[in-house]
C-alpha cells in the first residue's frame, strides 16, 4: 500500500510529522482528520524525500527568508481549527528552527499583539507585496482569513515550483557553458602560446581563430583586471537602470515583445490580476478600490498602466467589461466570461474561474517551453563547441602545412 509523509497540527497546537499508509492521498487526509490531526502537508514518500524536509531530520538550510507558502499553509490549518491569528503565529514560531526566520516571524507577532492590522504586520516580511497585503486586509475585514491564507499558500507554492522547474531546465546548459568557457581559457593561455612560435618567421598567416584565441590569451594574462572591471561596470549600470523609471518602462515594453517570453509574462500577470480581483471582490472590497489594489500585482509598467486605465474607466461609470475591452490586453475568452459575470452579478466567481483557466493554459505553455529549452540550449552550445574543435583542428593542419613546406 502507498505511504504518505505528513506534517500536521494536533488539537493542542503542537506539530507532528510522520508516515501514514493509505490507498490514495484523499484517503490519507481522511484518516488524519479522523485521528484529530490537521495536515498542512501531505505527499507520497518518494516525493517527500525530494522536496520536503521533515522536522527533526537535521537537514541543512541556508535560507533566511520565511517560506511564505509553508507559513500561509500552516496558518490556514490553524485558523480553520479555531486558533486566533496570534496563537497560530505563536505555534508556527515554536516549530521554526532557523533563528533568522524566527526573528522575522516574532516581529510580525509583536505587531499583531500590539494592535496593528494583520496586513500591516505581515508587510514587514520579505516577499509580501502590496497586493498580498491587500488580500490579508480583506480577509481580516471579511472574516475569511483562513481561506485567504490557503489561496496565498497555493499561489506561493505554484510560483516556487515554476522557479524550480526553470532552474532545473537551465542546469545542464549552464554546466556545458562553464565547461566550454574553461576550455577556451585553456586553449587561449596554454595551447595557442605553444603554437605561436611555429608561425614566427614564416610567411604563412595565422588562422583567424588562432588570432582570436591569441588576443583572448593576451587579455587574460596581461590585463586580468578587465573582466572584474567589466562585471563591476555592468552591475553599476544595472543598478542605475533599475532605479530609473524610464529605463524600467522601456525594459517592460521590450520584455513583452520578446517571442514566447513576452506572452508568458503578460498572461502570468493577468492571471494573478484576475485572481486577486476575484478575492477582493468576494471579501466585500468596493470595485474601484479592488481594481486599484489588484493593479499592484504587475511589475511591468506597461501592464500596470493598462490596469490603472481600467480602474479610471470604472470609476468614471464604465462597466468592467467595457473597460477591459478598451484596455486591449485580455483574450476573448476572458472578456466573454467577465461580460457574463457582470450580467449575472457573479463577478467574483467568474473572475476566479477566468484566472484559473488562464493559469492552466499558462502552465501547459511553460511546460512546453521548458521541454524545448534544454535541447535547444544544448544544441546551440554543441555548435559552439564544434566550432571551437574545428578551429583548433584548422590551426593544427595549418602547422602541418608549414612543416611540409
Amino acid at each position: 500500500m502507498p505511504a504518505f509523509a505528513y506534517r500536521a497540527y494536533l488539537v493542542d497546537g503542537t506539530r507532528e510529522a510522520g508516515v501514514l499508509e493509505a490507498s490514495t492521498k484523499q484517503d490519507a487526509a481522511r484518516k488524519l482528520a479522523q485521528q484529530g490531526r490537521r495536515s498542512y502537508h501531505l505527499a507520497p514518500v518518494d516525493r517527500a524525500k525530494q522536496f520536503v524536509r521533515l522536522p527533526g531530520r537535521g537537514a541543512l538550510t541556508f535560507a533566511r527568508r520565511v517560506d511564505l507558502s509553508r507559513l500561509f499553509s500552516e496558518l490556514s490549518v490553524l485558523l480553520n481549527a479555531g486558533f486566533t491569528v496570534d496563537r497560530a503565529l505563536s505555534a508556527v514560531i515554536s516549530g521554526e528552527s532557523n533563528q533568522a526566520r524566527r526573528q522575522q516571524l516574532q516581529s510580525v507577532l509583536d505587531l499583531t499583539t500590539g494592535g496593528r492590522p494583520i496586513a500591516e504586520a505581515f508587510a514587514s516580511l520579505p516577499g509580501i507585496t502590496s497586493d498580498v497585503a491587500a488580500l490579508l486586509a480583506s480577509g481580516e475585514r471579511s472574516g475569511k482569513m483562513a481561506f485567504i491564507c490557503q489561496r496565498l499558500a497555493d499561489t506561493f507554492e505554484a510560483k516556487a515550483k515554476r522557479r524550480a522547474a526553470i532552474m532545473e531546465a537551465l542546469t545542464y546548459p549552464a554546466f556545458l557553458l562553464v565547461v566550454m568557457s574553461g576550455a577556451l581559457v585553456i586553449l587561449a593561455t596554454v595551447l595557442v602560446p605553444a603554437l605561436e612560435p611555429i608561425f614566427e618567421g614564416s610567411s604563412a598567416a595565422k588562422p583567424f581563430t588562432m588570432k582570436l584565441l591569441s588576443g583572448l590569451g593576451t587579455v587574460l594574462t596581461d590585463y586580468p583586471f578587465v573582466f572584474p572591471l567589466a562585471a563591476t561596470v555592468a552591475l553599476l549600470f544595472y543598478l542605475f537602470l533599475s532605479r530609473s523609471v524610464g529605463a524600467q518602462a522601456l525594459f517592460s515594453r521590450w520584455l513583452l515583445r520578446i517571442p514566447l517570453i513576452g506572452p508568458l509574462v503578460k498572461d502570468t500577470v493577468i492571471a494573478r490580476y484576475l485572481e486577486t480581483l476575484s478575492l477582493l471582490l468576494g471579501n466585500g472590497v468596493p470595485m474601484t478600490e479592488a481594481l486599484g489594489l489588484s493593479a499592484n500585482v504587475s511589475r511591468q509598467s506597461s501592464l500596470w498602466a493598462s490596469f490603472t486605465a481600467i480602474e479610471d474607466d470604472v470609476a468614471n461609470g464604465a462597466r468592467l467589461h467595457s473597460a477591459i475591452v478598451k484596455a486591449g490586453i485580455f483574450d476573448n475568452a476572458t472578456m466573454s466570461l467577465i461580460s457574463l459575470g457582470e450580467d449575472a452579478n457573479a463577478l467574483p466567481v467568474v473572475l476566479d474561474r477566468a484566472g484559473k483557466m488562464l493559469q492552466a493554459t499558462l502552465a501547459r505553455r511553460i511546460d512546453t517551453v521548458l521541454k524545448l529549452l534544454t535541447p535547444a540550449l544544448t544544441i546551440s552550445l554543441g555548435f559552439l563547441v564544434g566550432s571551437l574543435v574545428i578551429s583548433v583542428m584548422t590551426t593544427i593542419l595549418s602547422i602541418n602545412d608549414l612543416a611540409l613546406k
